[in-house]
C-alpha cells in the first residue's frame, strides 16, 4: 500500500485474502487507487491492511480469520469496510492483530490474542475492537506476536511473546 500526496490510497502485490482492498483476491503487478482522497495512513499486517482517514475513521481489508479487521465477525473482506466512523488518531498492524489509538488517548486491540499481545489479560482473539489502556497512548507498533506502546510520560510497554527477547 502506499498513500499519494493528494491522500489516494494505491495498492500492488499479493492480494490471496483481498488484502488490497481491490473488490477481488487478484494479485496486482502495477498499483491501482482504491481511495481518491483523504487517507493520513496506512498499516499493512500478514494478509490484512489498515487504513486512516482524515476524518478519524479507520478501514480495513483483507484476512480475518483471527477477528483482526474488528468487524464483530471472521469474513474475509476484499473491498475496505469501516470499522470506526471517527476518532482514530494512529493506526498499527500486527501479524495476525491490530491496534489503534483514539484521539482521548486510549488503545484498542483486535484480531489474534494467543500470546496476549492484544493487552486485554488474556490470549482470546476479538473480532471487535476492546479498550485495553484508558489512556495517555500516544504512540503504537505490532510486531509479529507482540504489541508495544508509548505513554505521554515517554514510558514505553510491552505485550504478548517475548520468546526472543522483544519486549527488552
Amino acid at each position: 500500500l502506499l498513500v499519494g500526496t493528494d491522500g489516494s490510497l494505491w495498492a500492488g502485490g499479493y492480494n490471496n485474502d483481498g488484502q488490497l482492498g481491490t473488490g477481488d483476491t487478484n494479485t496486482r503487478s502495477n498499483f491501482v487507487k482504491i481511495v481518491d482522497s483523504n487517507v493520513t495512513d496506512i498499516a499493512v499486517g500478514y494478509n490484512h491492511s489498515l487504513f486512516l482517514k482524515s476524518d478519524g475513521s479507520l478501514w480495513a481489508t483483507g484476512n480475518n480469520d483471527y477477528g483482526q479487521l474488528g468487524t464483530g465477525d471472521n469474513d474475509d473482506r476484499n473491498s475496505p469496510v469501516q470499522v470506526i466512523p471517527s476518532g482514530v488518531t494512529a493506526i498499527a498492524a500486527g501479524w495476525h492483530h491490530s491496534l489503534f489509538i483514539k484521539s482521548d488517548g486510549t488503545l484498542w486491540a483486535m484480531g489474534g490474542g494467543m500470546s496476549g499481545q492484544l493487552g486485554d489479560g488474556g490470549t482470546s482473539n476479538r473480532n471487535i475492537p476492546v479498550q485495553v489502556v484508558p489512556g495517555a497512548v500516544t504512540g503504537i507498533t505490532a510486531g509479529n506476536n507482540h504489541s508495544l506502546f508509548i505513554k505521554s510520560d515517554g514510558s514505553l510497554w510491552g505485550m504478548g511473546s517475548n520468546g526472543n527477547g522483544q519486549l527488552g
